[in-house]
C-alpha cells in the first residue's frame, strides 16, 4: 500500500474522462455477458469456483479496451491473472462476480472493476448487467448511480441502525466444504444476530448497500479483484469497511468484508461474528 500521507486520487476531469471509457468497455463485455445468459455451460477451474466462456470473454473485452487507452497500466484478473502491483497504475477485473448465479439465469451478477494507485482502491465500478445499473465512485468525488436510459444521482448508505434491527446482505454458500474454510463460523454466528438476514449475494449487496437499502453486506470468502472495486463506493457513499475481524487495513490482502453504514454497526458485525454464545 502507498506510505503517502494524503491518497492519491483523480482530478475531476481525469475521472470523468476515465468514467467514459469504463462505462464503454462495459457495454461492449455486456454484449458477450447477456448474449450467453440463459445458455450457460459452465465448467470448474482448479479451486472448484465455476466458469464460463462468458467470463473469459468479457475479461478479454474489457483487458483490450483499458490496454489501448492506457497501455502501460498493469492489469489484474480473475480468469486471466497479471501483474497486481503496487506501484504506478492497475486494473483489477472481475468480469463477472457471481458466476454461480449467472449460471442459474439470475440476474444478481455484476462486473467488477477497480482502479488502484500505487496500490490504493481510487476508483470502483460495480456493474450489474441483468439489472441495467451502475454503482461508481472515486476517491473525493462521491458514490453515484447510473441506470440503463438515466442520468446519474449521488447515493448514500442508510442512517445508523443497531445490528438487531439492520438488514443485512450475505452471500449464499456454494462450496460444500464451506464450513471448514476461514469466516466460515464467524457468518454462522452473525446470522442468528441480524435483525433481517438477506441472501443477496456477491457484489449486488454493496450496490443495495451504498444507495441505502441494505444496512451491510458480509462476504466471508474474498480475493483481491472482489473487494478493489467496492472500497470506493462503500467509503464514498459514507459507509466503512473491514474484515470479519475487524481489521481494516490493507483491505485487498483480507479473505472477509464486512461493509456497514457505520462504524458502530460494524463493530456489532464484528462482535456478533466473534462470540462462541
Amino acid at each position: 500500500m502507498s506510505s503517502r500521507s494524503v491518497p492519491p486520487r483523480l482530478d475531476r476531469a481525469e475521472f470523468r474522462a476515465t468514467l467514459a471509457v469504463l462505462l464503454a468497455a462495459l457495454r461492449a463485455s455486456d454484449e458477450v455477458i447477456l448474449r450467453g445468459l440463459h445458455r450457460v455451460r459452465a465448467s470448474r477451474k482448479a479451486d472448484g469456483s465455476e466458469v464460463t466462456r462468458a467470463d473469459k470473454g468479457a475479461e478479454r473485452i474489457l483487458r483490450a479496451c483499458l490496454a489501448t487507452v492506457w497501455p502501460r497500466d498493469a492489469i489484474h484478473g480473475e480468469e486471466y491473472g497479471g501483474a497486481l502491483s503496487d506501484r504506478g497504475r492497475c486494473w483489477l477485473l472481475d468480469p463477472i462476480d457471481g458466476t454461480a448465479s449467472y449460471v442459474l439465469g439470475m440476474p444478481m451478477f455484476g462486473t467488477l472493476i477497480a482502479l488502484l494507485m500505487d496500490g490504493v482502491p481510487v476508483l470502483g465500478c460495480i456493474h450489474l448487467p441483468g439489472l441495467g445499473e451502475t454503482t461508481y465512485a472515486a476517491t473525493g468525488r462521491g458514490c453515484w448511480m447510473l441506470r440503463a436510459g438515466g442520468s446519474p444521482r449521488r447515493v448514500r448508505v442508510a442512517a445508523s441502525r443497531p445490528l438487531s434491527q439492520a438488514k443485512v446482505g450475505m452471500t449464499s454458500v456454494k462450496e460444500k466444504d464451506w464450513h471448514t474454510r476461514p469466516g466460515a463460523c464467524e457468518a454462522a454466528r452473525l446470522a442468528r444476530a441480524v435483525g433481517r438476514l438477506r441472501m443477496a449475494g456477491d457484489c449486488v449487496q454493496y450496490a443495495l448497500l451504498c444507495r441505502g437499502v441494505l444496512d451491510a453486506a458480509v462476504d466471508p470468502f474474498m480475493k483481491p479483484w472482489d473487494i478493489a472495486a467496492l472500497v470506493p463506493c462503500v467509503t464514498e457513499a459514507g459507509g466503512v469497511m473491514s474484515d470479519l475481524k475487524g481489521r481494516s487495513g490493507r483491505l485487498l490482502q483480507r479473505t472477509s468484508i464486512v461493509a456497514a453504514s457505520s462504524a458502530r454497526l460494524r463493530d456489532e458485525i464484528v462482535r456478533a461474528a466473534r462470540d462462541p454464545g
